[in-house]
């Protein structure tokens, strides 16, 4: 089992819960779909599965590794898209995406191919050499895509991938 969650419980000041005995299995290689509506605790449990936020009972697991415990082993093992722009003001797309993709260990010729592949894959090469603050919502929004597949985890998590992403894109991605 990739992602093992028991019994998982986080409660903010004041006594309010956003999760309240969660469990659930991800097996590699699936894809998990997490669906609520605002305010229904999917960011919280995002934030407690890359170690963000320990929970305050319950256990989580990511390849057999207790990452309440090690928070560590949860940032290795997840690539994450979260649900806001990434912050690549000053770098352009390729040198983003490569940046991450080094970061998390890939070989720098693989890492250029792939950033490379990307980039064509997803239709952006007209802005892949301006930087982030000349980049559209959507533009910097598959930008953090790339950043986060580039070189990916065992475990890969987009948060509201799709936001602020053109319809034609939206299909590619």
């Amino acid at each position: 089992m990739l992602l093992e969650i028991r019994d998982l419980v986080k409660e903010y000041k004041g006594g309010v819960r956003a999760n309240d005995g969660i469990s659930l299995d991800i097996e590699e290689g699936e894809v998990f779909g997490l669906l609520g509506p605002n305010g229904s605790g999917k960011s919280t449990l995002v934030n407690q599965v890359i170690g963000l936020l320990s929970p305050i009972s319950g256990t989580i697991r990511l390849d057999g590794v207790d990452v309440v415990q090690e928070p560590d082993a949860s940032r290795r093992g997840c690539s994450y898209l979260p649900q806001g722009h990434v912050p690549i003001d000053g770098f352009t797309p390729i040198q983003a995406i490569e940046l991450i993709g080094r970061l998390r260990g890939g070989e720098k010729n693989l890492i250029r191919k792939r950033t490379h592949e990307l980039i064509e894959w997803l239709n952006i090469e007209e802005w892949s050499n301006r930087t982030g603050q000349h980049l559209s919502g959507g533009v910097r929004r598959l930008v953090g895509f790339c950043m986060a597949v580039v070189h990916p985890g065992k475990l890969v998590i987009l948060d509201e991938p799709t936001n602020d992403i053109d319809p034609l894109r939206r299909r590619l991605l």
